[in-house]
């Protein structure tokens, strides 16, 4: 090593890599990669954009797989909308990794060819054959904060973990929803004893109630949701009953429930009567506890007389990294990880289509019709 390059291994902190150094071969990148690019809501194209460049302090990792998540549905039907189009959909992701950068902190042992999972940083980018990530591992902590668009401080840097070998490629993209249901279930957790509703049954509903039903010690769980065929398998995994929101309403009596975790996406109803969460408030009992979990950027409907009436708790886990900084969410996801290998989230019974990433026309039938599809969690393969 000679002078200069002596004083930036000096200079550099414990476990980082100084220029020169890699953990593993660096892999040959291209310069161009294909992507799915959202030009406007329902309005995709396969297009050829350029290969990120390897941060500084981060990693450049090769898609492997990405399964398809509400919110990127949500992108797609105009419900949520970005600072700027295009973007590239997807961001519950799995990559490998191809480049390190040269002032990565490498104190938790990263390789080329080590395969990453991250929750934050951003809901695109995805849909891709490369993306870069700047992780934060378990047990760091750090930080690069800014402003974000959605009234929010956001993290340019992302909770991650390393996946081992015992996770298959398929399943280990649940690392990333299984972290956001465990965020805010850890957030706005239940009590034991609680009587508890899960408003959709979707893949978080799942998730969510699977968490409830082995953890947290309820006396009950129950779920709701339109398709009755994701309340069969919300049966078949937590639910102890699920309704269709009609028979909820009828079947269940006011002030039974003590707590609500609710993921349904953007509701429009033409009788208010029958909108879902009004129904579930109605049920809740006096000051019991309602969980915000599914987003959307549309005005959506509370009943704030409910909420007055009862003193019903309405909560949710905040995206704002100043309430719960990133790195905390980096325990979360090495939390999260541990519930799909130990079977407490059931990923080989969640995960039920994949879509080769080159089958573009398949892709965009998946998203076109994932209201209605009785699917639950599609992964996009690009191996």
């Amino acid at each position: 090593m000679n002078a200069a390059a002596l004083g930036t291994a000096l200079d550099a902190p414990v476990g980082t890599l100084t220029a020169g150094e890699t953990a593993g071969v660096a892999r040959d990148v291209p310069t161009t990669m294909k992507a799915v690019e959202l030009l406007a809501p329902r309005t995709p194209v396969l297009s050829t954009v350029a290969v990120p460049g390897v941060p500084e302090d981060g990693l450049l990792l090769k898609t492997r797989c990405v399964s398809i998540c509400s919110t990127d549905i949500s992108y797609f039907e105009g419900h949520l909308y970005p600072e700027a189009y295009p973007v590239i959909l997807g961001h519950e992701y799995l990559g490998e990794v191809v480049q390190i950068g040269d002032r990565f902190d490498n104190s938790t042992d990263i390789s080329v060819g080590d395969r990453i999972v991250y929750w934050g940083q951003t809901d695109f980018g995805g849909f891709a054959e490369y993306r870069s990530v700047r992780p934060i591992f378990s047990g760091q902590t750090k930080s690069d904060v800014f402003w974000a668009d959605r009234y929010f401080h956001d993290d340019r840097m992302a909770s991650a973990v390393k996946v081992p070998d015992d996770l298959d490629d398929l399943h280990a993209s649940l690392i990333e929803p299984t972290t956001g249901a465990l965020r805010s279930l850890l957030t706005n957790p239940p009590a034991p004893g609680d009587r508890v509703l899960v408003l959709g049954a979707g893949p978080i509903g799942v998730i969510a109630g699977s968490v409830i039903r082995r953890l947290f010690a309820p006396a009950q769980v129950i779920s709701v949701d339109l398709n009755k065929h994701r309340n069969a398998f919300a049966e078949s995994q937590f639910s102890q009953r699920s309704y269709v929101p009609e028979e909820f309403d009828e079947s269940v009596p006011v002030n039974t429930l003590d707590y609500v975790f609710d993921t349904l996406p953007t509701v429009h109803v033409d009788d208010d009567e029958k909108d879902p969460r009004r129904i579930a408030m109605r049920k809740l009992a006096p000051r019991g506890k309602y969980v915000l979990y599914g987003a959307s950027q549309e005005m959506q409907k509370f009943d704030t007389w409910l909420m007055l009436a009862k003193g019903i708790n309405i909560t949710a886990a905040p995206f704002d990294v100043h309430s719960f900084p990133m790195h905390r969410s980096a325990n979360v996801i090495a939390s999260a990880m541990h519930m799909l290998r130990s079977g407490i989230v059931d990923a080989a019974a969640l995960q039920t289509q994949v879509c080769k990433f080159g089958d573009y026309d398949q892709l965009i039938e998946i998203l076109r019709t994932y209201r209605t599809t009785q699917h639950l969690k599609t992964v996009v393969d690009f191996r």
